[in-house]
């Protein structure tokens, strides 16, 4: 941990898919009295009874890829849950789909967090790069920023 101007630095780095403690306490205590709760893009957190997430991670219950495309549903009966939980990463992509899936599947309360926008190669190079690490930047500014670090997956041609 580096020193600037004698003071410990603000800047704190996480990889991402994983919240803050104090973030995963803060949505707990607001989804209190909720007996089953849909978390979507869930990623490594174990906040909610039913975890979807594309990727494998060991918190995931269900791995699903949501397509956030007219007439996408998941497999869940209205009203079928206490609460709907969704951290999308792609902000723009999914906020006008899970508008109306969350609200479908919730019985009480829906909770979706947003933060800042995805960043993604072009689809030219998409494939010589692939995405290494992905960290939330908080307390440096009055935004939460996301940093991102590609790695080439493929030799230069």
């Amino acid at each position: 941990m580096g020193v600037w101007m004698g003071r410990l630095p603000v800047t704190r780095f996480k990889e991402s898919w994983v919240w803050d403690d104090t973030e995963e306490k803060l949505y707990r205590r607001l989804l209190k009295g909720c007996k089953t709760v849909l978390h979507l893009f869930s990623g490594r957190s174990s906040l909610g009874t039913v975890r979807v997430d594309e990727k494998n991670f060991p918190e995931v219950t269900h791995r699903v890829r949501i397509k956030p495309v007219e007439g996408f549903r998941l497999n869940f009966g209205d009203a079928s849950f206490d609460a709907v939980v969704a951290d999308p990463p792609w902000i723009n992509r999914y906020l006008t789909w899970l508008s109306k899936e969350a609200f479908r599947i919730a019985r009480r309360k829906v909770l979706i967090i947003t933060g800042c926008f995805w960043l993604e190669p072009h689809k030219k190079y998409a494939q010589a790069w692939r995405l290494k690490h992905l960290y939330v930047v908080k307390r440096v500014s009055p935004v939460v920023k996301l940093v991102f670090l590609y790695e080439r997956s493929h030799p230069l041609l």
